[in-house]
């Protein structure tokens, strides 16, 4: 077998894997194994330009290799175009562009879309009339201030963090309470967590 067979062969076998490895996602996509939903859209559920078009351009590529080993009589492996490498790397050096645009403001500060809150402990016990600490950290703006509340359930927090549970339980009350702690960010309100409280 000369170089040129050899080099087609090895292309069928490329395009033939490319085909099953394709043809398995899809079934995968349809069964629900692979999730779809952030696919092309961000963690809050936004639209991602940069996403869809990387995904519509991989896929592009993908056939056009296709097209271009099964091309009728081919008697050798295909030289793929410069062109064609050329704009496959533009569109994953854009998606990467985009990425990091989006990740910061011309101020430079974080966006406020691709940050989060982390409440820490996430779960306690605090016996009535006790007090617990809780504490809270934003991973993208360590230095952001954050604001304290109880949205559920009895108890007050302080602007530290410090929770304190009533003195009691409420009359009549059958089973263990409850009160649930929740924490903002002052620099990116959107961003918040939950702590649960078990009254003892």
């Amino acid at each position: 077998m000369n170089l040129n067979n050899l080099m087609l062969v090895s292309g069928w076998i490329l395009c033939i894997f490319i085909g099953l490895l394709g043809l398995a996602i899809i079934i995968k996509i349809f069964t629900g194994d692979i999730d779809l939903s952030q696919l092309i859209s961000e963690p809050n559920g936004d639209a991602s330009l940069s996403r869809f078009q990387f995904l519509v351009f991989t896929f592009v590529i993908a056939l056009s290799l296709f097209l271009v080993i099964a091309a009728s009589n081919p008697t050798r492996f295909p030289d793929i175009p410069g062109t064609v490498l050329t704009l496959l790397g533009i569109s994953g050096s854009s998606y990467l562009v985009s990425k990091g645009i989006q990740f910061s403001d011309p101020s430079g500060t974080v966006n406020p879309n691709a940050s989060d809150i982390v409440i820490s402990p996430s779960q306690a016990v605090v016996r009535y009339g006790q007090t617990r600490k809780f504490g809270a950290v934003v991973p993208r703006k360590p230095d952001s201030t954050v604001r304290w509340a109880v949205i559920a359930g009895d108890g007050q927090i302080d602007k530290d963090g410090v929770y304190t549970a009533p003195a009691s339980a409420p009359a009549g009350a059958t089973g263990p309470q409850h009160a649930t702690i929740q924490v903002t960010s002052d620099a990116f309100p959107d961003a918040h967590d939950l702590a649960v409280v078990t009254l003892s």
